[in-house]
């Protein structure tokens, strides 16, 4: 077994493993479990390569399965990124309904802009994450690299409604009729 393939193959495994604990934080997206076992199918189908491989001592073949391995941890890195930064957004989303719920944005020092921006800083540091990852995606068809789990539709604001004249009526007579 050549020195290329030895690598090739430990490099597989630690990736493998690697994208297995971070992926564990995947399944906590909607389809997240799905796209963990295609990127782990992935990396398992090239360690199979590069075993078949390495008793051909096959440089060019190794140096194919390294740079799929690179482009699949590259992909999962972004993913990764991307999910984490949707879940800050999630966050500042809260803290900022938390601010002007209990009025501490009435304060000038304290303005609701800089929590608007935030957010908006957030929603593209995904769009650029999930533009990278369907490049990869684009760039390397044989992986067969699922599309981001972080959807822009997703994470668009809910519009909250205020409740009208008579749905605020309603509840005033279902909370008088439960005491």
């Amino acid at each position: 077994m050549s020195d290329a393939a030895t690598r090739a193959l430990a490099f597989a495994g630690g990736l493998r493993k690697s994208v297995a604990t971070s992926g564990r934080r995947w399944a906590q997206w909607p389809g997240g479990a799905n796209d963990l076992a295609v990127v782990l199918a992935g990396i398992e189908q090239i360690q199979q390569r590069l075993q078949a491989l390495a008793a051909e001592d096959d440089d060019a073949a190794v140096a194919a399965g390294i740079a799929d391995l690179r482009a699949i941890l590259e992909w999962t890195t972004y993913q990764s990124a991307s999910i984490q930064t949707a879940r800050a957004l999630q966050t500042a989303r809260k803290t900022r309904e938390f601010a002007e719920r209990f009025g501490l944005l009435d304060n000038p020092a304290a303005r609701l802009s800089i929590l608007v921006d935030s957010e908006e800083s957030l929603l593209e540091n995904v769009q650029t994450k999930n533009d990278y990852m369907r490049e990869l995606a684009a760039k390397h068809p044989h992986l067969g690299l699922p599309e981001p789990l972080v959807k822009m539709a997703s994470l668009a604001p809910k519009i909250k409604r205020q409740p009208s004249r008579l749905e605020l009526i309603a509840q005033l007579k279902k909370s008088a009729k439960k005491k």
